[in-house]
């Protein structure tokens, strides 16, 4: 294969080092099970037979040239449209594809066109040479003609690259007869001010600095350069999907209007778009979608969609002719593989293959399309196939067709005009986490044994199935089990119990414990109480003048001697079939079995007992990422820039812990291979202290460049010596680091591995001197030798694995030198960072441990592991054993002699010491380095008892990579990639890994689009992604120029999205991209259009910063709106324009708008008239956190201030000080940062009161002061705020550029604020139990009943505390011990509240009826809710435990809490007592929302299926994306009764509510849950499985009920269920009658009677209740700011609030008319609109006029 890489070798050994890692943690000592696990492994249990996708060639079209000829381009267009590879290469003739003619002829009819092909096909051509050929044709310098808009900037870049290629390449200067700009926000304000006055013909961009081209005023001369523009252009129109594309296609229509684009020609790319039906029937969808989008039709003839061609004659490959032909050719002798292209494509064998693999015809349109993947090997395989046909063995036609594809690659066999491989393929691996086995309670030898786990053994549901975990020292099994004892009957059961490595507590009414049941094979275990005593670990027996026995605390620790039956119930002796067990509660303190004692430590149960699953996501992403770049390295052929891996992640956290898991396994590799090649080098002799760095950086041998990114002969030679230096100071640092006990659980040390040995200098001789033992305790004076020696090795051993070692590079001052000088001269990841901590030495001390010690305190008392070694009568031989004195005093004069005799370095007592005993450190000049052989770890007595089977075992995979893996890893780097980046770095890290010098990439979504990566042969995906398309885009990055590709995927065994494609691979990777939905009656998203085009046409300058917008001024500024922008919003010829303008933007949304409740001719006007206020409302945010910074600042300041104030006050506010002024400069963006949150236009964009593009509203950030972007100011991450409330939560830890980050403090806003102290301001929060409403958030509200169900409320949520912005602290580097983001356990509540409007609830009620007239469901539907997310505590916090966290009130920092654990900021040592409040965080947000509720009952299954189908189907009826709707269960995900729907997506989708105004939407959305749930919707027959999917689907489905975002409820979901299915087919035919306020209508009538002050007011009423208009929300309401009581009041549905006056006579005075003016005047200034018309007009002329007030008559009278 391509010049020596061939893919099936590449996965083989992918595979084999993924065994050999996962296989190298599990030990197994039954051969029964031994032998299952090995054969599931061997049948692919863990790695299926990869999928095999052909990469189809694309119909060939003519050449450029001959486009030119035939008159269809211009003449230059032939030498611009070559390949060309330098700036003096003139180039080679381009021949391109027939879709790409297709394109340039459908862009000479001037009409609007769409390509829509798959990867790797050449989109950009398709517009990119017409757009030359225009401006050719009509004269470059003539102002912007074309514009290129694309998602990401990535792409912008990348197209700039290739544009400068065909118009630069080959031109004299570089200077080509088209210009073209990117103008993306990236650029300098330099280079902005060149385009802007030097217009390009071709401007690049993407569609928010598109929006800013129009709206801001320094880019009024591009938009007038653009005038008469031709071509508009949305690359990866497919991803314009939901609101983002409702946004987009806004933008467009803006762009024609204001470029007064009458020919503008809009021309859209995209990968291929699938849809239901024929292939006419998907362009007339694409076209559909592209013309809502364009804003003007788009042919499905101009849907040029790819097509493909043949490589291989097309052969009927089932005629007995061909079948002869092929089995010839397979059953040859000398079979060998094609030697020339035409050799191999007239080859039968490479014809069966494309006609399998690569092509087939679509039966309607007898097009070519692409073959479905499948794997060549298994029962469905190719092979398999090939044999059946042609009757050669399998095993013959595997090897045939892999060097059938292989033969492909080789120089003789390529195509001769393209140089091109004829068969280019990917090939797809899917790989799972290990897995659990399962047992059942039964004889070894005929026990029931599996890996695929079940409640019961099949077909035997009397006998449970187990899950199994071994110990990982001898292998030994046990069962993971709860014991459970019945109260009322006293009965005991055993019952299966997942292992997740850690104790949980499970909620039960019966007495239950956690553990393990093992099968005593032989009654091996004693019941004689003498003879339990020797098979204990000694520290748990006590020996008195009574004899020995187990001591108290360790009796109900015993294994426990049990009966158990098959179905774990704990059964008399010999009763059935039961089985003599031994139950060991948990925690696993010593293996019964092995007799290996294990001590309390970090690893929990996860480091005691192991299953299957022992490595992690990042482990197995980064042993992957490793095998696939060394296995490219290895092959000569390929370029350096192919020698790379991309890795996807769909959570941007996760690529960041990715990355820094990824440098730390490298890193840590590296190190100790160099240090195990240094002391092999050194051989017997060893390794001392003084040459130990020195050996160690020679043997690491890493180029200068690689630790310092700089070349070698540009630094001077002293330079560079002192460089080396501070590198070897750094190497010593990090070998010392892993001398720690088992720091590294995932990986290993040398010593563990068996091949490092490590000894003491003249130990021997000290431990056979007796003078040095006489005169101490008597034990060791009559010691022999040996046995003293074998004590202090342990000691020393016990001291140097606690580095409690004396050595330079611990010592805090050469400390300091080290990272001051590796931050200045070393680069990440040998730099070290200078706010990182270094890990200090611990001093040892003879002593318990004292209250308060100092953290570097390592204590050895007579309790201590050490001493309970002393304490066993086997360490001297003793018949009797130790008390606590002596063996404390035998502790310290060990200690005394070794440092006597120079071994140990002594240290004052510490001060807080009673006994003042020193404290001791190993010398590091006493450590001798030796290798080992590897064929053992050391033994440590410490955790073994004698003469078990405690040596430990080598994990092979690590004894091979620190020998020779390890050394193949120089130069192995990876980078994150994501929108976390700053946009500098991400560019900067594409040129890297373009070139291929940066290695491994792991990024978010941000690379799955078609930015240039040049040659890539290898993707990796660290989780399954959402949707097939989704994938489809990822694996495409690969593969893209014609050469092989390997895609591996890792699927997590805990997700059950991972695991059903991990089952069924094909349905992700035959998967499409659907056409995009949209919804353009989005009012919230109108209006932000229409106010970016007010703010455009009064050509207001909004600066860089919200401090030009508001006035900042002063000591206490006002923070009010500037003058100037004011008067401009206000002045009437600005708002007059801007209406003409909107009213022509919204021309071609007509259609869309005409239905929409809200659009009426007066709309615009309205909206431009409420501009003002709007934008001030809009600034309240940025207010309150300018406020609370400049409190924090003032506050600093006074204390700063103040004689006398103490060092720790001080330093505490200088801190504070400096905190307040990063976030000042961050507010005021003041380094011009146009990706900041706080950049006026993006501001006010995530505001809503902008376009916004689903960036999120109201994000919540954690300023993170230690990190600095490349402008210098403090870096933010910024989160939606329902997502805030768990990732930046008490605590949480944030993962950022290979670091871990720690939210400790919130800042406090000033509105939250109370009292001259700062005191934080707290409410209770009373909720609903029944059903999840909130009552209230104000402490003064004594309301006891629910607004929304009529419950009587229980108990307020006290110290309820608004969650704002956070402070992050570094804690420190990523390390490879971390698998998963470590996410802490919060109890998250959700819950809601009605908005008010005018001084009442703003909801409105609706019942849906059967066609029988029987109430089936209740509706409340919410415009403009507050939606709630309550962070109540830690999920496993104790019952008694009160809700919340200690929170430091005025300095807003997390503190521990004594009762609440150390998961939270370390405690101050002043005195915050009385500064702390238990408070609990919650954030909120406006969202439209609809509660469902149905009549009767529903089991809690029953409830999850229709919360999932109706979901579905008003995502399907409405048009809506997945993360546009949300689906929440009230009141809690275990009391499911009902469903809370939120429109999820910025502003809202505007369709809920649809759901009441339309009579028939419920019934529309009925069928489509019965549809989704593979129901007729007609007939209700069960079509048992989706269209075109040949599995039966039982309970759900990733086609019916299943998402990616809907993981927990998987179990539950049935769409089968009788209640369900019977519940939506009697909604198809169920009416839904609503009333327009949370009263019935009746009611609210007859209220608003009541009030009326007239007969005209009553008269007005009837006439609006007889038409079914919507009624008021109140009458006669008193505004007293304007002084006036209106007749009646409407709170609008996301609208604005309006007064309404139906004027009698009175008012025609002039008196009157001018006191009526002046209150519209302050109603208007309000932001209140007034609705004014005479008693003799004619009032159905007013509801015409004002119809997105009172709403539209419908046929028949009813009103929408």
């Amino acid at each position: 294969m391509s010049g020596g890489f061939n893919v099936f070798d590449v996965r083989d050994g992918l595979i084999s080092d993924f065994s050999n890692y996962i296989r190298g943690f599990i030990s197994i000592r039954d051969q029964r099970i031994r032998n299952t696990v090995e054969l599931e492994f061997e049948k692919g249990l863990l790695w299926p037979d990869p999928l095999i996708q052909l990469n189809p060639s694309f119909k060939r079209g003519g050449h450029v040239t001959d486009l030119v000829d035939q008159g269809l381009l211009h003449a230059e267009c032939a030498r611009v449209f070559r390949r060309k590879e330098t700036q003096e290469d003139t180039g080679t003739p381009l021949r391109l594809y027939k879709h790409q003619v297709d394109a340039i002829q459908a862009a000479t009819t001037g009409g609007n066109y769409v390509l829509t092909t798959g990867t790797g096909s050449g989109k950009s051509l398709a517009y990119i040479i017409p757009i030359v050929d225009h401006v050719l044709k009509n004269g470059s310098g003539k102002g912007i003609q074309a514009i290129a808009v694309y998602p990401m900037n990535a792409l912008a870049n990348s197209q700039d690259e290739e544009l400068r290629k065909f118009l630069c390449f080959g031109y004299p200067g570089g200077v080509g007869p088209v210009s073209f700009r990117r103008y993306t926000g990236q650029e300098s304000r330099d280079e902005r001010e060149e385009i802007q006055s030097n217009p390009p013909d071709i401007l690049l961009t993407n569609y928010v600095m598109l929006d800013l081209i129009l709206t801001r005023r320094t880019e009024r001369r591009l938009v007038d350069a653009a005038k008469g523009l031709r071509f508009l252009v949305l690359d990866e129109l497919h991803t314009y999907r939901g609101r983002q594309g409702a946004d987009v296609a806004m933008l467009v229509r803006r762009v024609r209007e204001a470029v007064d684009g009458t020919q503008m020609q809009c021309v859209g790319t995209s990968a291929t778009m699938a849809s239901e039906g024929d292939y006419d029937q998907q362009r007339a969808r694409v076209a559909e979608v592209a013309g809502a989008i364009f804003g003007s039709p788009v042919l499905p003839d101009h849907v040029i969609g790819e097509t493909l061609e043949r490589v291989t004659p097309e052969e009927d490959v089932t005629a007995p002719a061909f079948v002869e032909r092929l089995r010839s050719r397979l059953a040859s002798t000398d079979r060998t593989t094609p030697a020339s292209y035409l050799e191999f494509r007239n080859d039968p064998l490479s014809i069966w293959i494309e006609s399998t693999l690569g092509v087939q015809r679509e039966p309607k349109s007898d097009r070519l399309i692409r073959a479905k993947p499948i794997s060549i090997t298994g029962p469905a395989g190719a092979a398999l196939r090939l044999s059946k046909l042609t009757g050669v063995d399998v095993t013959g036609c595997t090897k045939a067709i892999e060097e059938q594809l292989a033969a492909s690659y080789l120089p003789g066999n390529r195509q001769p005009d393209t140089g091109a491989a004829p068969f280019a393929f990917r090939l797809h691996q899917f790989i799972s986490r290990g897995g659990t086995v399962y047992g059942s309670l039964e004889p070894v030898e005929k026990r029931w044994i599996t890996l695929q786990g079940q409640q019961y053994v099949p077909g035997n549901r009397s006998s449970f199935l187990y899950p199994v975990v071994f110990c990982r020292e001898c292998g030994h099994e046990f069962y993971s089990v709860t014991r459970a004892k019945d109260s009322s009957t006293g009965e005991i059961a055993f019952r299966p119990r997942m292992f997740e490595g850690y104790l949980e507590i499970e909620e039960s009414e019966e007495e239950t414990a956690q553990g393990y049941l093992s099968i005593d094979y032989d009654n091996s275990w004693p019941e004689d109480p003498d003879q339990i005593v020797e098979r204990v670990p000694e520290d748990w027996v006590e020996h008195g003048k009574w004899g020995i026995r187990i001591k108290r605390h360790f009796r109900g620790r015993l294994p426990e001697i049990v009966e158990v039956s098959p179905d774990g119930r704990a059964v008399s002796d010999g009763e059935g079939a039961s089985i003599r067990c031994l139950f060991t509660a948990s925690p696993f303190r010593f293996c019964p079995h092995c007799g290996v004692q294990y001590v309390s430590g970090r690893a929990a149960e996860y480091g005691r007992l192991a299953t299957l699953a022992t490595e992690g996501r990042s482990s197995a992403t980064t042993v992957i990422s490793l095998s696939a770049v060394r296995a490219l390295r290895s092959c000569d052929g390929l370029d350096d820039s192919a020698r790379k891996l991309l890795s996807f992640s769909d959570n941007r956290q996760d690529a960041s812990l990715q990355a820094g898991h990824f440098n730390d396994f490298v890193q840590t590799g590296l190190v100790r291979a160099a240090l195990y090649e240094a002391v092999k080098s050194a051989a017997s002799d060893g390794l001392m202290h003084d040459e130990l760095p020195f050996r160690v950086f020679e043997a690491l041998n890493l180029p200068f460049r690689q630790y310092t990114g700089k070349d070698p002969d540009d630094v001077p030679r002293a330079v560079r010596q002192k460089i080396d230096s501070t590198f070897r100071g750094l190497l010593e640092y990090i070998v010392y680091c892993d001398q720690e006990r088992g720091w590294r659980v995932q990986s290993p040390n040398l010593e563990q591995c068996g091949l490092l040995k490590i000894e003491y200098l003249g130990l021997d001789e000290i431990c056979a001197d007796e003078r040095r033992w006489s005169g101490l305790h008597q034990i060791l004076a009559n010691a022999p030798p040996n046995t003293r020696e074998t004590v202090c090795t342990t000691l020393l051993d016990y001291m140097r694995r606690a580095v409690s070692i004396d050595v330079g590079c611990f010592d805090p001052d050469e400390q300091k030198r080290i990272a001051s000088r590796s931050s200045q001269n070393l680069i990440d990841p040998w730099a070290i960072e200078p706010e990182g901590r270094m890990r200090r030495a611990s001093t040892t001390y003879p002593r318990a441990r004292l209250h308060n010690d100092y953290p570097d305190c390592f204590t050895v008392s007579a309790r201590s592991v050490f001493g309970r070694y002393l304490r066993r009568r086997t360490t001297f031989g003793s018949l009797q054993a130790l008390d606590q004195a002596d063996c404390l005093e035998i502790i310290r004069q060990l200690l005394g002699v070794l440092s006597a005799a120079g071994v140990l370095e002594a240290f004052p007592p510490e001060s807080r010491d009673p006994e003042r005993v020193p404290g001791y450190r190993v010398k590091a000049s006493a450590i001798l380095w030796k290798p080992g052989d590897g064929a053992g770890p050391a033994r440590d007595p410490l955790y073994f008892l004698p003469g078990t089977a405690g040596e430990g075992r080598v994990n092979p995979f690590f004894l091979q990579h620190y020998t020779t893996g390890a050394r193949q890893m120089t130069a192995m780097e990876a980078r994150e990639h994501t929108a976390q980046v700053a946009s500098e770095l991400r560019q900067e890290r594409e040129v890297r890994f373009r070139t291929g010098e940066l290695p491994v990439m792991y990024c978010s979504p941000t690379m799955e689009l078609g930015v240039d990566i040049r040659d890539l042969n290898a993707v990796n995906m660290r989780n399954v992604p959402p949707t097939p398309a989704n994938y489809a885009q990822r694996s495409g990055r690969a593969g893209r120029s014609g050469q092989p590709a390997i895609v591996v995927t890792y699927c997590s065994s805990r997700s059950s999205h991972d695991q059903h494609f991990f089952r069924n691979p094909a349905e992700m990777v035959a998967g499409s991209v659907l056409a995009p939905r949209i919804d353009l009656a989005n009012e919230d998203l109108v209006r932000a259009h229409v106010h970016a085009i007010v703010v455009s046409e009064a050509q207001l300058d909004l600066g860089d910063s919200m401090s030009k917008i508001l006035d900042v001024s002063g000591d206490n500024p006002t923070l009010a709106l500037n003058e100037s922008i004011a008067t401009a919003l206000s002045d009437r010829a600005v708002t007059t324009r801007a209406r003409k303008k909107a009213e022509r933007v919204l021309a071609a949304t007509l259609e869309h708008l005409d239905n929409a409740h809200w659009y009426s001719d007066r709309w615009i006007g309205d909206t431009l008239d409420q501009a003002l206020r709007a934008l001030d409302r809009a600034c309240d945010r940025w207010r309150d956190l300018y406020r609370a910074a400049k409190f924090q600042l003032d506050e600093a300041n006074r204390i700063l201030g103040q004689p006398g104030v103490g060092r720790d006050e001080r330093k505490l506010a200088e801190r504070l000080h400096g905190e307040a002024v990063a976030q000042i400069q961050s507010l005021g963006n003041d380094e011009d940062v146009r990706n900041s949150d706080f950049y006026s236009y993006r501001y006010l964009a995530s505001e809503g009161f902008l376009p916004g593009y689903s960036f999120p509203r109201l994000p919540l950030s954690a300023f993170m002061p230690g990190r600095r972007d490349a402008s210098g100011r403090s870096e933010l991450i910024s989160r939606p705020r329902f997502l805030a409330i768990s990732e930046f939560g008490p605590g949480a830890i944030i993962y950022h550029e290979g670091s871990r980050y720690k939210i400790h403090k919130v800042i406090l806003p000033p509105r939250e604020i109370v009292g001259d102290q700062g005191i934080v301001r707290l409410s209770s929060v009373k909720q609903c139990s029944r059903c999840g409403y909130i009552q209230s958030t104000d402490p003064s509200d004594t309301h006891d009943i629910c607004a929304n169900c009529g419950s009587r409320l229980g108990g307020a949520i006290p110290n309820a505390f608004r969650m704002e912005n956070v402070v992050a602290r570094r804690v420190d580097r990523i390390s490879s011990d971390e698998e998963e983001r470590q996410r802490l356990g919060y109890e998250l509540r959700v819950g809601f509240q009605f908005a008010v409007r005018g001084g009442t609830v703003s909801h409105r009620r609706a019942e849906v009826i059967s066609a029988a007239g029987r109430p089936m469901a209740e509706l409340a539907y919410a415009p403009g809710a507050t939606v709630y997310r309550i962070n109540l505590g830690w999920a496993n916090r104790k019952e008694h435990e009160a809700d919340g966290y200690d929170l430091d009130v005025i300095k807003g920092t997390w503190v521990r809490s004594q009762t609440r654990g150390a998961r939270t900021e370390e405690q101050d040592d002043e005195d915050n007592s009385g500064r702390l409040r238990c408070v609990v965080p919650y954030v909120e947000d406006t969202k439209n929302c609809l509660i469902f509720r149905p009549k009767n009952p529903f089991s809690i299954s029953a409830m999850a299926t229709l919360q999932a189908a109706l979901k579905n189907a008003i995502q399907l009826e409405f048009q809506l994306e997945d993360s546009e709707l949300a689906a929440e269960p009230m009141p809690s995900r275990r009391e499911r009764d009902m469903v809370l729907f939120y429109e999820a997506a910025e502003g809202g989708a505007g369709v809920l509510r649809r759901l009441l105004d339309d009579p028939a939407a419920m019934g529309l959305v009925a069928r489509r849950a019965l549809e989704v749930c593979h129901y007729d919707p007609e007939t209700l027959d069960d079509k048992e499985r989706a269209s075109g999917r040949e599995d039966h689907c039982e309970a759900a489905c990733y086609d019916c009920l299943m998402s990616y975002g809907n993981q927990l409820d998987h179990e539950m979901l049935d769409r089968q269920l009788p209640e369900v299915v019977g519940f939506l087919a009697d909604l198809r035919q169920a009416r839904v009658e609503s009333s327009p306020t949370p009263a019935a209508r009746g009611d609210h009538l007859r209220r608003l009677l009541t009030k009326c002050e007239s007969e005209l007011e009553r008269q007005w009423l009837s006439f609006m209740n007889n038409l079914d208009l919507r009624l008021p929300s109140d009458a006669q309401v008193l505004i007293d700011e304007a002084a006036t009581r209106v007749d009646f009041y409407y709170a609008i549905d996301g609208g604005p609030e309006v007064a309404v006056y139906v004027d009698g006579p009175v008012h025609d005075t002039s008196d009157k008319k001018r006191t009526d003016a002046t209150q519209e005047e302050a109603l208007r200034n309000l932001g209140i609109m007034t609705v004014r018309f005479r008693y003799d007009r004619d009032w159905d002329e007013v509801v015409r006029e004002y119809s997105g007030i009172f709403g539209k008559a419908s046929v028949g009278g009813a009103a929408r």
